[in-house]
């Protein structure tokens, strides 16, 4: 029984990974995501629903529109994968209580997020800001809602004050309000102090990732590199490895 709703809960997640997919493509194109159906950005050829099974599909076209012939990107069944995975472990920790449902989400616009930012440099604020909401409702459920409004408070004016002092050193914008609405609304979900490790992760995967990228593709160093991805794997990180962190900071006297 364990086994079919383990099962239930990742085709549940492949499902809401395909909508997703939906958001990250229309989104930032300014195009309505209830019509028209999914279609082959190449040659426009609206997609049947047995093409559009999530990563079976996938599969079974070998990676091509079955029209026109042209790859369909990779990007796809990795989102549709991605989030039955997350979906899996949410359930796994949680079960079906409001944690499993808030978490979900959470995931889910971390995700969008990522590949939007990832791939036009833009965060969608439509997605963070009532993720900002979402997060202190989560927390006052929880019993913590002065954890959400202080790690929404801290992450959020962090990242501003970043914002701030880099255009004056450096005469331009070093960081997006954007990057500012998102780390509100990873704190508004992760609570203070576990916006502290999550802020810290995502500079030190950045720091890692955009040297790599920019020696690996010959970029200049004053190439744009998007920081939403980097801090989504912070918020998302100290979501799964929360017990470890909190054990972390009763080491250093911190107990939470």
């Amino acid at each position: 029984m364990n086994i079919i709703l383990y099962v239930f809960i990742f085709a549940l997640g492949t499902v809401i990974g395909s909508f997703l997919n939906v958001l990250v493509y229309r989104l930032p194109r300014q195009r309505s995501i209830i019509a028209p159906r999914s279609f082959c950005p190449e040659c426009k050829k609206t997609i049947a629903w047995y093409e559009n099974i999530p990563i079976l599909s996938f599969l079974l076209l070998r990676g091509r529109c079955s029209k026109c012939g042209k790859r369909i990107s990779f990007r796809y069944p990795s989102v549709e994968l991605l989030t039955g995975l997350l979906f899996i472990y949410a359930f796994g920790r949680f079960g079906l209580g409001y944690e499993f449902f808030f978490t979900a989400f959470f995931f889910c616009a971390l995700i969008v997020i990522s590949f939007i930012d990832f791939s036009f440099q833009v965060i969608p604020d439509m997605i963070s800001i009532p993720g900002i909401f979402l997060g202190i409702i989560f927390q006052l459920i929880r019993g913590d809602f002065l954890a959400g409004i202080f790690g929404m408070a801290f992450g959020g004016g962090l990242i501003l004050f970043i914002r701030v002092i880099g255009g004056l050193v450096y005469k331009k914008e070093v960081m997006g309000l954007g990057d500012v609405y998102l780390t509100a609304m990873i704190g508004a979900f992760v609570g203070f102090p576990f916006i502290l490790p999550a802020i810290f992760i995502g500079a030190l995967v950045g720091a890692v990732l955009g040297i790599l990228y920019i020696v690996s593709t010959h970029q200049d160093r004053e190439s744009p590199i998007p920081f939403g991805p980097f801090l989504s794997i912070g918020g998302a990180a100290v979501i799964i490895f929360q017990p470890q962190i909190s054990a972390l900071f009763a080491l250093l006297g911190v107990y939470l």
